[in-house]
């Protein structure tokens, strides 16, 4: 991140993602945020950084900040095929954390409207199926 020639902003953000991956598996949440917030502001329009972001603070119970950055990602229509792009990010993954958090912060309908979208992406998932029907038979 230091080096002079190191200004691709994908690449930069990727070191980034990398660092806060490995500072979250070190179990230090807070310097996980840090970097992984880093990787958003330098590469915004790309939906990794977001989704990681997301999934970090979902592990915190962060769920304003992981809704957002679920939603943040999902935004994001143009998928860049570049050696930094995360395939898992253009599955039901963004959903999926959008949802959680959604219900987390009482936005009941749209948790159900996420998980069903995830659930197009994975049909088989029997998390997703399971959490869609928790969240039909609670949201009434």
């Amino acid at each position: 991140l230091e080096m002079p020639e190191a200004t691709w902003v994908n690449e930069r953000a990727y070191a980034m993602r990398l660092l806060g991956k490995s500072y979250s598996e070190k179990n230090q949440p807070h310097e996980a945020l840090k970097w992984l917030r880093l990787a958003v502001a330098e590469a915004p329009n790309t939906r990794e950084p977001w989704v990681e972001l997301s999934i970090q603070c979902y592990q915190m119970s962060m769920w304003a900040e992981s809704y957002a950055a679920a939603k943040s990602a999902l935004e994001i229509k143009d998928k860049a095929l570049v050696y930094t792009m995360d395939p898992s990010v253009w599955t039901e993954k963004p959903y999926d954390y959008a949802s959680i958090a959604a219900w987390n912060l009482g936005l009941k309908d749209e948790a159900v409207q996420l998980c069903q979208k995830a659930l197009e992406l994975a049909p088989d998932d029997q998390r997703l199926q399971s959490n869609l029907q928790h969240m039909t038979t609670q949201a009434v």
